[in-house]
């Protein structure tokens, strides 16, 4: 085997994820200091925005950062395929736990009654 010194198209495909990689770090770098920046600007001795304004940027930014880290680093927008089918069947099993459990929570509740307490009887004998 002989090198012919020229990228593969497996080498181009890494260095593509690499400098994704590093794009998304230098991003959520900045948007941690814009984080920072938007708490330091809410403090009552600065006063430049109300913490209701600081807690929306704040939050906005949460967002975009785990949006960023879930498609990059956990490898979302590249194994969208084999993730979907991890991910539905849960949801799916999750839903048919809640409705099979549902009975049972409803039918052990009644109102005016501590959950913890034996159930009253209604005929005077146990």
């Amino acid at each position: 085997m002989t090198d012919t010194g020229h990228a593969t198209t497996d080498d181009a495909a890494h260095d593509l994820r690499i400098k994704a990689y590093f794009t998304v770090f230098i991003a959520l770098s900045i948007f941690t200091a814009l984080s920072f920046i938007a708490n330091w600007a809410a403090h009552p001795q600065q006063g430049w925005i109300s913490l209701h304004t600081s807690f929306a940027i704040i939050l906005g930014i949460a967002v975009v950062k785990a949006i960023l880290v879930g498609l990059i680093f956990m490898h979302l927008n590249f194994d969208w395929g084999k993730v979907y089918f991890i991910i539905v069947p849960i949801f799916i099993l999750g839903v048919m736990m809640m409705l099979v459990l549902m009975p049972d929570i409803v039918i052990a509740w009644q109102p005016g009654q501590h959950p913890l307490e034996p159930p009253v009887s209604t005929t005077g004998t146990r």
